[in-house]
């Protein structure tokens, strides 16, 4: 999952890559009030720190480096996520444009006799008009050791007064192997599951500011209200 590709940059160097393009460097530090992704909590509600590095140049290459804090009873005795991630971006036309690229995402110090976390997974999007994007994620090994897996997500920004946006997203995860079955609810079926969500979100003084409601269509009894409604602040500044 490529959790945030950051656009504020601030520039640190000159390099020659790819037709000679400039490289910017960022670095972003973010408090959210609950990690959650596609509508699952992976702090068990709790409050966390977060950060990336990202490396991009004007040739559409882009690299970097993304951490959250984690719930340690759910992740195997691991307390922090690291995600590694690389890919190439760029405009198809005036209207579209396109991302590539793969993610690999990693759970260090979890217990050996845990299941499997770490797993890798290659993505590509299209944008319309820089505010409606549609991505595809896939994973031959899903995590928890779960097999073959699909994203769908689709998202929509609007414009808002005063500087304001709203983000209306939703997304689909499908297991594609057998192992997989019964893995979001009780039944045998249960191998899918949907998300839908929508964030306030506004730039005050430096600082990125969000405020969101999500929810999910699992069996809230069988995944303990990890991935119930919820709301989630973020605040974030971006170096």
């Amino acid at each position: 999952m490529l959790k945030k590709i950051l656009s504020t940059t601030v520039i640190i160097s000159s390099a020659s890559f790819a037709l000679q393009a400039h490289a910017d460097i960022s670095a972003t530090a973010t408090l959210v009030s609950d990690y959650v992704y596609n509508g699952v909590s992976s702090t068990d509600g709790d409050a966390t720190l977060q950060g990336s590095v990202d490396w991009y140049n004007d040739a559409g290459f882009y690299a970097g480096v993304w951490a959250s804090g984690l719930d340690e009873v759910g992740y195997s005795s691991a307390e922090v996520e690291i995600d590694y991630y690389a890919g190439y971006a760029g405009s198809i036309n005036d209207d579209f444009g396109f991302d590539l690229g793969y993610a690999f995402y990693t759970y260090p110090g979890a217990d050996d006799d845990g299941a499997e976390f770490n797993y890798g997974e290659v993505y590509g999007a299209v944008t319309f008009k820089e505010n409606t994007t549609a991505k595809v994620l896939y994973s031959d090994n899903y995590f928890g050791d779960v097999g073959n897996s699909v994203v769908v997500t689709l998202s929509h920004t609007i414009s808002l007064p005063e500087e304001f946006s709203l983000t209306l997203d939703a997304s689909h995860t499908k297991l594609l192997d057998d192992k997989g079955a019964a893995y979001y609810g009780p039944n045998a079926d249960d191998d899918s599951y949907n998300h839908w969500g929508l964030s306030v979100a506004k730039s005050v003084a430096g600082f990125d500011l969000s405020l969101g409601y999500t929810d999910t269509n699992i069996d809230k009894d069988y995944w303990e209200d990890i991935a119930d409604a919820r709301a989630v602040l973020s605040i974030s500044r971006t170096f």
